[in-house]
């Protein structure tokens, strides 16, 4: 694409795209969206697209990097965001945005499948026009209520949810089977710490610094830091690798000391020429990701730039943004393994179970759960759930009735050859010594139960 020129578009009728017909993810979709006024979901959608649109500057010829393409996203409008992915999948999948959608409709199908029995918990239909009208911040969190709640009804529990108290603290809800009665928690996560959002911040502070001169030469890297990023300076790549470019001629190492690891191939332009003289190719999505990177991304860490030629698909605003020719690109794969910046990203959940336990009566027999996405890598995670275990074993309790405690961990997908992948362990953790039979028999959230292949944890197997 020229600078400053006009993008071009084609009608939608004229770029076919097979309609998606899940029926439970249309049945929550309509379920969800049946309790917001449609002039209100109008207004907050087309608030949405404004935000998302995909707009060039009048400067150098570059797309952003692809991993800013997998951030944009509404946090003060969650579930509109949520909703909005939901709906361009089912009426207007030339919009739909493939990296954070394999997040959230693996949930909504979850609900879906079993939306009577969902209905039928007290106080759902209350909590869900909350979360839409008054909390649309609080999406993770709700919906990982919704998905504990309906878990234990799959169980075969009677579930109230517990009206909030300004007055006191008090769980999120009642699960009772005959004389037997718990009352339940739910702790969420948020998906990427601080710690992490900082440091792919400061990376693409660093690639930004040479990202003209890689593209220049189709070049792909590979990059693992030694040390934390922060304690680099945003120049670190532009003063360790710029003086090498104009000497590499073949892949291989170019820069290896106690810093940094940086490897070189290049970037098959034919091979993606020949693509796309067959395809558009959504721009961001996995499958242009994975041209550029020559495998599957996943959830790697992953920041690419092309000069390419684009078109829209439809008219207005919104995710349509579509690659027709490329004329140059890079692509740049990096990773951490400091010691300091693992264990900084392996977060605990000290912090989700003492808030947690602030929530019950000491009379109360009680059980927590607690979700968690994985997607800081297999050695991450390996010490997260050392940390975990650890502060299991030394958490004080303060004469609560703490039973049982479910540790949901979650994981989504985005393949070029299908729209999305989920996977889930769960790590369940009674009192010592143990007190009885667990509640739950049936302890995943999300995937079905026979789905669950082995025991090993989604992260110690290879990636689907």
């Amino acid at each position: 694409m020229l600078a400053g020129s006009r993008i071009p578009m084609i009608p939608v009728d004229d770029f076919p795209i097979p309609p998606y017909r899940d029926p439970d993810v249309i049945r929550a979709w309509e379920w969800f969206i049946s309790l917001l006024p449609l002039k209100k979901w109008q207004a907050r959608k087309a608030s949405i697209e404004e935000r998302i649109t995909v707009n060039f500057k009048p400067t150098p010829p570059f797309s952003e990097p692809f991993s800013n393409g997998t951030k944009f996203s509404v946090k003060e409008d969650q579930i509109g965001w949520y909703l909005y992915l939901l709906e361009t999948l089912i009426k207007e999948p030339h919009k739909y945005e493939f990296v954070q959608g394999s997040r959230v409709i693996p949930i909504f199908k979850r609900l879906g499948m079993d939306l009577p029995l969902l209905k039928e918990i007290k106080g759902v239909a209350l909590k869900v026009k909350k979360l839409i009208n008054k909390r649309p911040s609080e999406a993770d969190a709700i919906l990982f209520e919704l998905l504990t709640a309906l878990l234990w009804a799959r169980n075969g529990w009677r579930v109230d949810f517990i009206e909030e108290d300004k007055n006191a603290k008090t769980p999120d809800f009642v699960a009772r089977k005959g004389n037997e009665e718990w009352y339940v928690e739910c702790k969420r996560q948020s998906k990427t710490s601080d710690y992490a959002e900082k440091e792919r911040l400061k990376w693409q502070a660093m690639i930004s610094h040479i990202n003209k001169d890689l593209i220049e030469q189709n070049l792909l890297l590979n990059t693992v830091f030694h040390v934390e990023l922060s304690s680099l300076p945003d120049t670190f790549l532009k003063d360790t690798f710029a003086s090498k470019l104009p000497f590499i001629v073949q892949p291989g190492t170019v820069v290896s000391n106690e810093y940094v690891d940086i490897d070189v191939s290049f970037i098959d332009i034919p091979l993606i020429k020949q693509h796309l003289r067959r395809y558009f190719v959504k721009y961001p999505s996995p499958q242009m990701a994975e041209l550029i990177g020559n495998k599957p991304i996943d959830n790697l860490g992953f920041a690419s730039g092309m000069k390419a030629d684009f078109i829209r698909v439809g008219s207005g605003p919104g995710n349509n943004l579509y690659v027709r020719d490329i004329d140059q690109a890079y692509g740049a794969f990096w990773r951490c393994d400091a010691r300091e910046a693992i264990l900084a990203k392996a977060r605990d959940i000290k912090m989700q179970l003492v808030s947690a336990l602030e929530q019950f009566q000491p009379e109360q027999n009680v059980v927590i759960h607690i979700g968690i996405e994985t997607y800081e890598g297999p050695i991450v995670e390996q010490e997260r759930l050392l940390k975990i275990t650890d502060t299991l074993d030394r958490i004080e309790l303060n004469g609560k009735k703490l039973k049982w405690a479910y540790c949901h961990f979650f994981q989504a997908y985005s393949h070029a050859s299908e729209i999305w992948t989920f996977d889930e362990t769960v790590n369940m953790i009674s009192s010592n010594p143990p007190s009885g039979l667990p509640p739950l028999v049936s302890k995943f959230l999300v995937i079905p139960e026979d789905d669950s292949i082995d025991n090993l944890a989604h992260w110690e197997r290879p990636l689907p």
